[in-house]
């Protein structure tokens, strides 16, 4: 009997989608359920094959040599999804690959529609998901996802930071926090505004880590104007806050005016940030120390304490959805990074150098010369 409850509670504690597991040498592995679903420390990551309607369950291949590999294939009307996952060797303990083609097998052009599912508290920006202010998951570049939009917010796979600064003076509190693209990743915000209309923004900065000027300059990007390049300790100094302001316009006449801070391209230090933004009415008279010291927050039609209590992703977190129509015998590929087990942030797809192609071939060449 005692043996028995033993078993059984052993059965119990495995986890019961590993069907089949994701590794590199050394390295813990994650796991592929028979959906194609990869399960990872952060939550759950898998594509469903919605429209067509009438998909069955996927057909599994698994491939333990040269490297574990995971086919999964699924069926519906004249479209075939097929996936493939695998884990390739990028620094500093790897990153699970899900390569995903989609193909019209008929004679007539064929829409399809994928459900994209992620776990809930999941803030995905452009092209990268934050979880716990790490970056887990890459997206592919070339097809761009149907997600539900909030009237504001920062639309960049970046982290929040609160408490990271030490502002100096008579300031408001937002000057404490930050958002930060981590490995070069741009900030960006987008504010609703009634389409074509001006208004003026103001940037907050206060940089609180480096102690020289040149190490963090910054480029900002906001619409309606021309770019600029920012250095806040030279232009402040270290912990002294700082605002700078812009004549913002909808140029683009899509009713939403966007900004970007970005790094500079010859910064050592390639990690942007941002501590706070007003959007304020066009012509507004705005006094930079009253503006500091938050006695203007209530006057802006938009103030956010970027990186603290007052700040939210752009996008509703959830699933989201990937849309196409494919011409006969057509077929589209898409590429998506998995943070694995033990591993660092995943590289931004917007400027890594990595394809599916050679981080096949590296897998393969770290496992053979493991064996050897």
């Amino acid at each position: 009997m005692i043996r028995t409850a033993l078993c059984l509670a052993l059965f119990i504690a495995l986890p019961l989608y590993a069907e089949h597991e994701l590794r590199s040498p050394g390295f813990p592995p994650s796991h592929v359920d028979a959906s194609g679903s990869i399960h990872e420390p952060w939550g759950t990551f898998g594509l469903v094959l919605v429209e067509p309607q009438g998909a069955g369950a996927p057909e599994q291949q698994y491939e333990a040599s040269p490297i574990p590999k995971v086919r999964s294939t699924v069926n519906a009307g004249t479209i075939t999804l097929s996936q493939i996952a695998f884990r390739a060797p990028v620094f500093p303990s790897g990153v699970d690959v899900l390569l995903t083609t989609a193909v019209n097998t008929g004679t007539q052009p064929a829409d399809a529609k994928l459900v994209v599912n992620v776990p809930d508290s999941m803030n995905i920006g452009k092209r990268m998901g934050v979880i716990n202010n790490q970056i887990v998951l890459g997206l592919p570049l070339d097809i761009e996802p149907v997600r539900k939009e909030k009237p504001w917010g920062c639309a960049g796979g970046v982290v929040a930071m609160p408490g990271w600064a030490a502002p100096q003076g008579d300031c408001d509190a937002s000057f404490k926090n930050i958002r930060a693209g981590m490995g070069g990743v741009p900030i960006v915000y987008h504010f609703t505004v009634p389409k074509g209309e001006q208004r003026t923004l103001v940037l907050g900065f206060c940089e609180s880590f480096h102690a020289t000027p040149g190490k963090r300059p910054l480029m900002i990007d906001v619409e309606g104007t021309a770019k600029q390049e920012l250095d806040p300790l030279t232009k402040w100094g270290r912990h002294i806050p700082g605002c700078l302001h812009f004549d913002a316009t909808d140029t683009n006449q899509d009713g939403h005016i966007d900004i970007t801070v970005g790094p500079h391209p010859r910064a050592e230090d390639q990690n942007p940030i941002l501590n706070v933004i007003w959007v304020f009415p066009a012509g507004l008279p705005l006094d930079d120390k009253d503006l500091i010291a938050g006695k203007l927050n209530r006057k802006a039609e938009y103030f956010v304490d970027v990186g603290g209590q007052q700040d939210q992703a752009l996008y509703e977190q959830g699933p989201f959805e990937y849309v196409l129509r494919l011409e006969p015998g057509a077929s589209q590929e898409w590429l998506f990074l998995l943070s694995s087990p033990g591993g660092g942030p995943v590289p931004n797809p917007e400027t890594m150098s990595w394809t599916a192609e050679n981080l096949l071939k590296a897998a393969e060449e770290v496992a053979k010369s493991w064996k050897e």
